[in-house]
């Protein structure tokens, strides 16, 4: 067998280098999280005592404005305080809180909504990211607060465009219910005596 010149060995080599990427396999990347089941959602990250309303669906938006999704759904509990420790949620009542009473080891019990349902709006922030070791809280029950109906809108907030949960209750009065970086709150006057608070929705 005669020996490989090394003209003939350098055309090899050549060759080989140029056909490895089409060899290589891409390795994929991981697939961001689908909302297939949000009842099933509702339970792994709340627990079973809450469960979700089917009529309200999904919400989407940046409601912390750090440049990730966060997830907005509407759940059903009469015991929202049980298990927070055990799922690592905050319960938060802006709405009684704008009014002067927000403990909400008292105003778990009341009945705000019409239908007695103790409908509350469940927050994940950043629900597409893996979970995090950080002991920061990323998932709020937001309690008490009237509506019929709502939608996510924008705002404009210390400088900052964020997004926010419009609530219309039965009276057709519009609320914002908006993350200030530190705590919920409900306003249905805007900020700072100001009712023009509302972005108009981006082009």
């Amino acid at each position: 067998m005669r020996p490989i010149s090394a003209p003939v060995f350098s055309c090899l080599a050549v060759c080989l280098c140029l056909a490895m990427p089409l060899l290589a396999q891409p390795v994929p990347s991981p697939a961001a999280p689908a909302l297939t089941d949000p009842a099933a959602y509702v339970a792994s990250q709340f627990g079973a005592s809450f469960k979700l309303d089917p009529k309200v669906p999904p919400m989407f938006g940046d409601l912390d404005g750090d440049g990730k999704e966060d997830l907005v759904l509407v759940g059903t509990s009469s015991t929202p305080l049980m298990s927070k420790e055990q799922f690592n949620f905050r319960v938060e009542d802006p709405y009684d809180s704008y009014f002067g009473t927000g403990d909400t080891r008292i105003t778990s019990q009341f009945t705000l909504h019409f239908d007695g349902s103790s409908r509350c709006f469940l927050v994940v922030f950043g629900w597409r990211e893996p979970p995090s070791k950080s002991k920061q809280v990323s998932k709020f029950v937001l309690i008490n607060t009237p509506f019929e109906s709502a939608s996510i809108v924008n705002l404009r907030f210390k400088k900052k465009n964020i997004q926010a949960i419009e609530a219309v209750d039965r009276s057709t009065l519009h609320a914002l219910v908006f993350w200030d970086g530190r705590r919920w709150r409900w306003s249905a006057q805007g900020m700072d005596g100001d009712d023009s608070f509302k972005m108009p929705p981006p082009n």
